[in-house]
């Protein structure tokens, strides 16, 4: 059970790589919209890596 809660952290890897690419792309963007909007897919994305991560983390502890 406990490969499954590691390939899942290894998704959340390469899907954090990707979207952080995006965010990018908008924090690069010349518009004051793109760039509020980069900051702020930004932050969302860390507070939810936080949580998704500190979850797999402890399911992967408990077994």
């Amino acid at each position: 059970m406990n490969i499954v809660y590691l390939l899942l952290l290894l998704g959340v890897v390469i899907i954090d790589i990707l979207l952080f690419t995006e965010i990018a792309q908008l924090l690069r963007a010349p518009s004051d919209t793109s760039v509020a909007m980069g900051v702020g897919f930004f932050v969302l994305l860390a507070v939810v890596n936080y949580f998704f991560i500190r979850f797999l983390l402890s399911k992967i502890k408990n077994r």
